[in-house]
């Protein structure tokens, strides 16, 4: 085989010498030539057919064994196994008769039986190397029609440490049937390994099987089955498609990808307590909640989940491997008023009657209803739910399960099953093309954990809505920093103007060789990446050149001002716990009580400094600047001011033909990067930016009230394309006075470029959108979502935060706390804000502090 991501494949042998006895693969069981197939192998076939080269019908997993294993034992109970149960004999063939099973021959271990053994004990990642193979292996197709449908694998990858793979076509074993041969391969193993008999198989035969499956298809059972499903589906119309229907088929299609989540043992263990306290089953209680989670939008009425059944209702029925497996509807309801304990109940009883009814063919109930191939689905997502499984053992080793592949012909399927050492792990195997509806799966099962059963799920469903509609604002963003990409633009645009400031202007060179010997010179006294050093500078062309220059030695800055380092009285500072490197003034800029070493621009001589960029190991993490909050230094990470400015850009699109003029810088720090890392001009205006914005030809430009509304108050035209605010929104006469769009910014300290609002014509409402990677939650007292129109705190989550208060842990674990609502270990902001969420999904600040 090919190498897989640069791993070198196991080479495989023979796993033993020879088998020690015949078994039956070597003819001992007899199985009818031309044996038709069950109505669950037809229907895979002609999934298969449509694409006779696809994987997508596989099912594969690995079981881990732990212990010693004698290998030459294992093939020969693999393969005494293999002639044990019929349906692994089997190929699937189209004649004049029709589909047909017809037996194949079986050669013994090491002598053509499709089984791979390798010794990775040498190799650096043995469980690696093994579970490469095992993915290189798992896309190839089977033929139906010559077989063996089936293959294996042992890997050796410590010296009492297995694993034993498969890999076997859907047509031939359901997942009661993998169940079967697995439990009966150990038990064969078992018993050779203490030198007794294994004694006689345990299996029923296929022929039976098939029997049952066509007695039951012209039996009055099944007229009573499907009178069922028609009564208990009148009406219904299908689900809309993830993709291709349930039945369109691989049609190409790959093996699905799997996407997996994990519930913590804690909220594991009040869940399971939650299903007692309700009196459902812990079944029913997995299929309510990702019913509820379909309801994404607060919908209500019909969700309907695909049910797995074993499609075995008899005791014979269940010794046979095979495939009779069905997949049916759970028709569930969600009501304005429906609590979950009413909706676990509604599963419970939905499984019962099912579990009844459940031979009755999916393909069937889709003709019974008139539901075309290729339309409307008859169920959404196939959601498994895997009991605890019975310790398989080998001679008294443990084994765990992995399962890699189902192996169905949906387009979703999500499993529950417990995770490794404690806690729920949910898979979402999904076809590529597919949404698999999985954010916050997790979520929604922790938050029910601790919710009460026997309220209405209103509220769940609009914050349901929420977290997939209002807050999907996921934007792949590369991971950069501040000052990258101004680096990048000066050496691409050297000539272009970068500043105007101060009556001159400085090309992107100028100002870049400016910052660079600066640059050089704090990193020799120590500002490097993790450190800050203060500014205390004028809004001038120096005050962007120290900007720069502190960003590209590494550090941080933040802008001092009198008193930043101790407060009257004696009490701490503002900046206290940052302990700057050095602060940089410029003559008589300097604040009075300046404590820490002072680097005066004006008198220092950087003229024998290298002009060229300097190199800093600095990454997304490191602090990018600090900005006071509540009297205190609140820091805030090169990734979130990054990606501030990406959303930004991304809004407005800045070209070399504008011209930025920023706000305050007190307030958007970082505002003064976002020009000079996409090729335009930042200009700084004097004490009057309204002004400035007609001197310099403006285009874009961040106004506070006072500047908009002498802006607003002068008639004359202006070159202004976006007018961006803060603080105050404007007033109602703003957006239509503007030749130019009005957008209002919300961003509180601790998040940056958290929401913002676009003025319509005549709109004088502000309802807030989350930016690039951040979600706003409206949240009551106790964390709960408010429903639309109800108030609560504003919090904001995602990339936008900031890192927290430097040497007051208290207090940024107080506003920084877990966010519930997020993937694991993701934090959010609790503002203080009152504010209530529309319907439509904005969210309106009431200018409150709660």
């Amino acid at each position: 085989m090919s190498p897989t991501r640069g791993r070198a494949l196991p080479e495989c042998g023979p796993a033993d010498r020879a088998p020690r006895t015949a078994g039956p693969a070597d003819g001992g069981t007899a199985v009818p030539a031309g044996l038709p197939l069950t109505a669950a192998q037809a229907e895979l076939w002609h999934v298969q057919a449509r694409d006779p080269r696809s994987p997508a019908l596989n099912t594969a997993a690995y079981r881990e064994i732990h212990g010693p294993l004698d290998p030459v034992l294992f093939a020969e109970a693999l393969h005494r196994t293999v002639g044990e149960a019929d349906a692994l004999r089997m190929r699937i063939t189209v004649g004049p008769d029709g589909l047909r099973q017809r037996p194949i021959a079986l050669e013994p271990p090491g002598h053509g039986f499709p089984l791979c053994a390798a010794d990775l004990r040498g190799d650096g990642d043995a469980r690696a190397t093994a579970l490469a193979w095992m993915r290189s292996d798992l896309e190839r197709p089977f033929d139906l029609g010559t077989g063996p449908l089936f293959a294996h694998g042992l890997f050796r990858t410590g010296d009492a440490h297995w694993l034993w793979y498969r890999r076997v076509h859907g047509a031939v074993l359901d997942t009661h049937g993998h169940a079967l041969v697995d439990r009966r391969v150990a038990e064969v193993y078992t018993a050779l390994a203490s030198g007794a008999d294994p004694g006689p198989s345990p299996f029923g035969r296929l022929t039976d099987l098939v029997a049952k499956d066509t007695a039951y298809r012209t039996s009055a059972v099944h007229d009573r089955d499907r009178a069922y499903w028609r009564r208990k589906l009148a009406g219904f119309t299908g689900t809309p498609p993830a993709g291709a229907t349930e039945d369109a088929g691989p049609a190409g299609a790959p093996i699905r990808l799997r996407h997996t989540a994990h519930l913590d043992a804690a909220a594991t263990t009040r869940l399971r307590e939650l299903a007692a306290a309700v009196r459902g089953s812990w079944t029913g209680l997995l299929l309510a909640a990702q019913a509820l989670h379909l309801c994404r939008g607060g919908r209500t009425g019909d969700v309907v989940l695909g049910l797995p059944m074993t499609g075995r209702t008899c005791p014979a029925a269940l010794r046979v491997p095979g495939t009779v497996a069905n997949v049916l509807p759970l028709r569930l309801t969600i009501g304005e008023d429906t609590t979950f304990a009413e909706l676990v109940r509604q599963a419970d009883l939905g499984i019962r009657e099912a579990r009844r009814h459940q031979r009755r063919r999916r393909a069937g109930i889709r003709r019974d209803l008139g539901l075309p191939d290729g339309g409307r689905s008859l169920a959404g997502p196939l959601v498994h739910v895997v009991p605890r499984e019975d310790g398989i053992t080998f001679a008294g080793a443990p084994t765990t399960l992995h399962p890699l592949a189902s192996g169905a012909p949906d387009d979703l399927v999500v499993t529950f099953r417990d995770a490794d050492g404690g806690g729920l792990r949910i898979d979402h195997d999904a076809a590529p093309a597919v949404d698999a509806h999985r954010q916050d799966l997790a979520g929604l099962l922790a938050r029910l954990a601790d919710r009460d059963p026997h309220l209405p799920l209103a509220a769940e469903g609009e914050h349901a809505r929420a977290l997939a509609e209002f807050n999907d604002t996921a934007t792949a963003l590369p991971p950069t920093t501040l000052i990258g990409p101004a680096e990048a633009r000066a050496a691409r645009t050297p000539g272009a103007t970068a500043l105007i400031a101060d009556g001159e202007r400085l090309t992107y060179a100028e100002l870049n060789a400016r910052a660079n010997r600066l640059a050089h010179h704090l990193a020799s006294l120590g500002v490097r990446p993790g450190t800050f050093a203060g500014i205390a500078l004028p809004r001038s062309a120096e005050l962007v050149v120290a900007v720069l220059a502190v960003l590209k030695a590494g550090g941080a800055y933040f802008l001092a001002e009198a008193g930043f380092l101790a407060e009257a009285g004696g009490q701490a500072g503002p900046y206290e716990g940052i302990a700057p490197v050095c602060v940089l003034t410029s003559g008589a800029s300097a604040p009075p009580d300046i404590t820490a070493p002072v680097v005066d621009l004006s008198a220092v001589d950087l003229s024998g400094l290298p002009a060229t960029d300097p190199g800093r190991p600095l990454t997304p993490h490191h602090p990018a600047y600090a900005v006071r909050s509540g009297g205190r230094a609140l820091v805030v990470p090169q990734s979130a001011a990054d990606n501030r400015l990406r959303w930004l850009q991304g809004r407005y699109g800045l070209t070399a033909d504008d011209r930025f003029l920023p706000a305050d810088f007190h307030d958007s720090p970082a505002d003064l990067l976002w020009p000079l890392r996409e090729g335009a001009a930042l200009v700084l205006g004097g004490p009057e930016p309204d002004a400035a914005v007609r001197a310099h030809g403006v285009t874009v430009a961040a106004l506070g009230p006072g500047p908009l509304d002498r802006l607003l108050a002068d008639p004359a035209p202006t070159r202004l394309r976006h007018v961006l605010t803060h603080g105050t929104p404007p007033g109602p006469a703003a957006a239509d006075r503007l030749r130019a769009l009005l957008h209002h910014h919300y961003e509180p300290a601790g998040a940056a470029g958290a929401a913002c609002h676009t003025y319509g014509p005549g709109e004088t409402d502000v309802a807030l959108r989350p930016g690039w990677n951040a979600r706003l939650h409206v949240l009551d007292a106790t964390l709960a979502p408010c429903p639309p129109g109800v108030t609560g705190e504003l919090c904001v989550a995602g990339a936008v935060l900031a890192t927290g208060w430097p040497g007051r842990p208290a207090r940024t674990a107080a506003r920084f706390t877990a966010d519930p609502y997020g993937p694991p270990g993701t934090r959010m902001y609790r503002t203080g804000e009152a504010a209530r969420r529309r319907e439509d999904g904005g969210v309106e600040l009431l200018g409150d502090v709660l």
